[in-house]
């Protein structure tokens, strides 16, 4: 991906790429298995395409479908209730219990993935692949050492509860208050402020590279009225859990855990 890749940023558009199968990710090769977060990032299905993304997919929403987000936002409400002041970090410790850590080991769950998530999805500026490799190995260890396939799955989310799960609660929070349901909120947060910014997709035997700017999509005129003015309560159009075949498949459960902690907090 080249910084002069064009960037497509209207709401229509960026719908139209993101559901349009010709678009595809930049597979990410998968190392043999060992610890590391090169090997993870080759493992799950956000950086894989065709057969091999549909199996991982699969494979997560499985594991999704066995959580009860009733359940999950109540322990959310719990522990933010109890530590308001680590309510951000509180969805990732309760997913964490949720697949299979123990209670007692939940902040160090937290502390492990806190190390993972730089590197599975890594931002600007220098990465400790090296804290990532070692955050992986204990978070291997608290989930009772899994199978590959397993791991590749619980770690995943785990890594993306972090990066934007956690976000989403931090952003709800530091808005204006205003008198709207915790809903209305996260959902205007999740438009306003989006934890994840842009997306890249490439058309399939072209080599053509595009940016998505999901950010400014969601502020698009056409769409929103008033676009720049955070206000709880519109039409749910935002495309921060993207669309298409590829939409985040655990929005139900993001959703959930954020609402508990937010509620707490509020």
């Amino acid at each position: 991906m080249t910084s002069d890749s064009p960037v497509v940023s209207r709401h229509a558009e960026v719908r139209a790429v993101l559901a349009d199968p010709l678009f595809t990710v930049d597979p990410v090769p998968r190392p043999p298995f060992a610890l590391t977060v090169a090997w993870l990032r080759g493992a799950v299905g956000r950086f894989a395409e065709g057969a091999v993304h549909d199996r991982r997919r699969a494979a997560g929403v499985a594991v999704l479908a066995r959580l009860d987000p009733d359940a999950l936002r109540a322990e959310a409400f719990r522990l933010a209730s109890e530590d308001p002041e680590s309510s951000e970090l509180v969805p990732v410790r309760v997913l964490a219990v949720a697949l299979g850590i123990r209670a007692e080991d939940g902040p160090r769950a937290v502390e492990a993935v806190a190390t993972i998530a730089p590197a599975y999805l890594p931002g600007p500026g220098e990465v400790d692949t090296e804290a990532a490799d070692e955050g992986l190995v204990r978070l291997s260890h608290l989930l009772g050492d899994p199978d590959p396939e397993r791991l590749a799955v619980l770690a995943g989310l785990l890594a993306q509860a972090y990066g934007a799960t956690a976000g989403l609660v931090r952003g709800a929070l530091a808005a204006e208050p205003v008198p709207c349901t915790v809903e209305e909120l996260l959902a205007e947060t999740l438009r306003f402020d989006p934890p994840v910014r842009v997306l890249r997709r490439t058309a399939a035997g072209e080599g053509r590279a595009v940016v998505l700017d999901v950010a400014a999509a969601n502020r698009d005129p056409e769409v929103f009225a008033d676009p720049d003015r955070f206000q709880p309560g519109r039409e749910p159009q935002h495309l921060t859990f993207g669309a298409g075949p590829r939409s985040c498949p655990a929005q139900r459960i993001a959703l959930a855990l954020a609402a508990g902690a937010v509620e707490a907090a509020r």
